[in-house]
């Protein structure tokens, strides 16, 4: 079995994609989660807090192309999910010395969503 790294599903030995999530499956999830245990956040602050679970990926993504450590509330840097299929926001913590840039990317991330719910020019 192979645990989803955003929603922490179990997902089938073989799977490339996470039923739950949608998410890409690691092929190596125990090197990554090295590399994560590896990271000391001297002074951590709060970067964002992400109430969407493909938004906490693609946030969490850009802070690792941008080296910028981070450490996330949930466990193992995945998602909650809550009673209904709701999920719990996720808290995401930088170093203090890098809270701007980090700040700016996650306005960057927001910035560059689509909006699907646009009201039409007539209503």
């Amino acid at each position: 079995m192979i645990k989803c790294h955003v929603c922490s599903f179990e997902c089938e030995d073989g799977a490339t994609l996470c039923p739950v999530c949608g998410a890409e499956l690691l092929i190596e999830p125990e090197e990554a989660t090295e590399k994560e245990e590896e990271t000391i956040i001297e002074n951590p602050v709060l970067a964002a807090s992400v109430e969407d679970v493909v938004t906490a990926e693609i946030y969490r993504d850009i802070l690792s192309e941008n080296s910028i450590p981070f450490t996330c509330e949930s466990d193992g840097g995945s998602m909650k999910i809550v009673f209904g299929g709701g999920f719990v926001a996720e808290d995401i913590y930088v170093d203090e010395s890098n809270l701007e840039k980090a700040q700016e990317l996650y306005e960057e991330v927001l910035n560059s969503e689509p909006e699907f719910f646009e009201e039409e020019e007539g209503e």
